[in-house]
């Protein structure tokens, strides 16, 4: 099924028909109307073979040629001398005038050179122009956005936020985590010079004088631990920003002296002691059995290497495999009885050798009593027997002698019992003084301890410590609260709360100095409490805070290099937009020039071959400039 082209028939004056077609439809138009066959493409290859064999021939460059190409290659050859003779027959005498000529006679067989024309001026009219167009409007769009890209104000707003970061952190930027791990070493110099100017400016030393005065007026009841208000501030105007082993040697004096003693004490003990701890061990087994010794044989010649002492025993015939104890013998001297209502038994043994004199002498007391009650129950029971009376009477006072000399020792060794406690006690109290005071000492301490809440370093200074630089900075803000509301007091006439009511010379100081010393306490404040110290303070507690730092500093570095990147990209895309945008536009001024000059001639032909030399106007939907 085909669609009909609309075409529109124009009158001119003198019988003058103009036929308006529209190029883009061109070839259906003809089609349509039976001017050119369907199957018009049939003579193509002849028609490329007979190209090809005239360019061979005629030594001409083999390519694409459409028919108004043979036409004009045909018109050179003719225009040479010799060119347009002619045989009897009407053919070219001239060999490669006559190859070309071929050429033209096939194309126009069938009229297969409009159809041709008509087909590329559609292609070119359908596709290849408003291809062209398209990308050259395409090409200038995507460069005007490209330069509207902030690309290059982000750059600079990136690399002068980084240039910001790394001088208010005090940095170059080149290799950031080791000079961010180099900042706390700027930390003790910074720390000097602010106790240098506190010991130096008398302004400072005022405003703790006035402050301490006012407290005292006030009775202001101060902590259990500190005993004076502003400590630490005094002791570093004092005594500078010295090391913590410094300040305890400062602050303890005698502690340290008693810590030093009783290191020296506790080595000499330890190295006493176990010298006496040897003497005791080759001593022990002695003590426990005085009575045995074991002769070892050993004399002090020395043994030659690899021999062992042999022991040799006294006794040679002790059975060493049996295990009954032998007793020595034991003989029963007197056995009594006495009256039924004193049932009392006297056993004596007596042992052969010397330890049982020790024993009876150690007894006599024991002895001495029942020898009392048998001579006194022999004189009632047995007077006739003088005798025994006489010996018994011997015998109480022999008993009598000896409980006399026994009481008298006992009571001596109580006299030297007493004396010894008597002089065991001093020391004792001595010792338990120590130990209280060890035990106060030890709660100071553990009261510091927990006051600090980490472990103290003693060759870090005062102020790198951070409990001892809170409370500082918190002593300093305490004065400058202070010196605040004594100006705005002072400033303001009729105060409930004036300082002047206080009556006291002490306190007496006009509004400019109060706000002099304001101003010394705010200025160190400042160098303490600004942002770049609490960083490198931070940097020095924490790692993590290094490491966080350093990712800040890298994602800084790299929105940098991404935009350095991204503008590098930028400019090359639109470099090569603009070469494309050149290319583009040659091209489209190079089709636009072929299809003006393919529509005249195509415009010419089709009146003089279809349509009886009609004037034909083949309509363009844009324009060709």
């Amino acid at each position: 099924m085909t669609t009909r082209i609309k075409t529109k028939i124009i009158n001119v004056g003198n019988d003058q028909e103009i036929i308006d077609v529209p190029g883009n439809k061109l070839l259906e138009w003809l089609t349509d109307r039976k001017k050119i066959q369907q199957h018009w493409k049939r003579s193509q290859s002849n028609i490329l073979k007979l190209i090809d064999h005239a360019c061979e021939f005629t030594s001409i460059e083999k390519k694409e040629y459409n028919y108004y190409d043979c036409q004009r290659i045909f018109k050179e050859f003719e225009s040479t001398p010799g060119g347009n003779a002619t045989t009897l027959f009407g053919a070219y005498s001239n060999v490669n005038t006559q190859k070309w000529f071929e050429v033209i006679k096939a194309y126009e067989k069938d009229n297969y050179h409009i159809g041709e024309s008509c087909q590329i001026l559609s292609h070119n009219l359908n596709y290849e122009i408003p291809n062209l167009r398209k990308t050259i409007e395409k090409s200038i769009k995507t460069i005007e956005e490209d330069q509207k890209k902030p690309y290059l104000k982000n750059k600079t707003t990136a690399l002068s936020t980084f240039k910001k970061a790394c001088s208010d952190l005090g940095i170059k930027g080149d290799k950031i985590r080791e000079e961010i791990i180099e900042l706390p070493l700027q930390l003790t110099p910074l720390f000097n010079e602010v106790v240098d100017s506190l010991s130096s400016n008398k302004s400072v030393s005022n405003a703790i004088e006035f402050y301490n005065n006012f407290l005292r007026l006030t009775k202001v009841e101060l902590d259990d631990i500190c005993k004076e208000p502003l400590p630490l501030l005094l002791f570093l105007i004092k005594n500078g920003n010295v090391t913590m082993k410094e300040r305890e040697r400062i602050l303890n004096p005698q502690k340290i002296k008693l810590n030093d003693q009783i290191k020296d004490n506790d080595i000499k003990d330890n190295y006493s002691n176990n010298k006496n701890n040897e003497k005791n061990n080759s001593n022990s087994n002695s003590e426990n059995q005085p009575n045995l010794e074991i002769d070892w044989c050993i004399t002090e010649d020395v043994l030659p290497i690899g021999e062992q002492p042999v022991i040799v025993w006294e006794d040679s015939e002790v059975d060493l495999d049996s295990q009954n104890i032998e007793w020595d013998d034991f003989s029963m001297d007197t056995i009594e009885m006495v009256d039924d209502s004193s049932i009392t038994t006297k056993i004596e043994l007596v042992e052969s050798g010397s330890d049982l004199s020790n024993n009876n002498n150690n007894n006599n007391n024991n002895n001495n009593n029942n020898n009392n009650n048998n001579n006194n129950n022999n004189n009632n029971n047995n007077n006739n027997n003088n005798n025994n009376n006489n010996n018994n009477n011997n015998n109480n006072n022999n008993n009598n002698n000896n409980n006399n000399n026994n009481n008298n020792n006992n009571n001596n060794n109580n006299n030297n019992n007493n004396n010894d406690n008597s002089f065991k006690s001093q020391p004792n109290i001595e010792i338990e003084e120590k130990d209280k005071q060890q035990e106060q000492e030890q709660e100071q301490e553990q009261k510091q301890q927990d006051r600090f809440d980490e472990p103290i370093n003693p060759n870090e200074t005062i102020l790198e410590f951070r409990p001892l630089r809170n409370q500082f900075l918190d002593e300093l803000f305490e004065l400058e609260i202070f010196l605040n509301n004594r100006c705005f007091e002072m400033e303001k006439s009729n105060s409930m709360f004036e300082i002047d009511q206080l009556n006291d010379e002490s306190t007496d100081i006009s509004t400019s100095q109060c706000k002099e010393y304001l101003k010394s306490i705010s200025d160190i404040l400042i160098k303490l409490s600004n942002t770049r110290v609490r960083q490198i303070l931070d940097i020095k507690s924490s790692k993590k805070f290094v490491d966080r730092l350093v990712l800040q500093f890298t994602q800084k570095q790299q929105n940098i290099a991404k935009y350095t990147q991204l503008i590098i990209e930028s400019d090359q895309k639109i470099e090569d937009l603009n070469l494309t945008l050149g290319q583009s536009r040659n091209k489209i001024d190079q089709f636009n020039k072929e299809t003006k000059i393919l529509k005249s001639n195509l415009e010419q032909s089709i009146s003089n071959s279809l349509f009886d030399k009609k004037k034909i106007n083949i309509m363009i939907p844009f324009s060709l400039n």
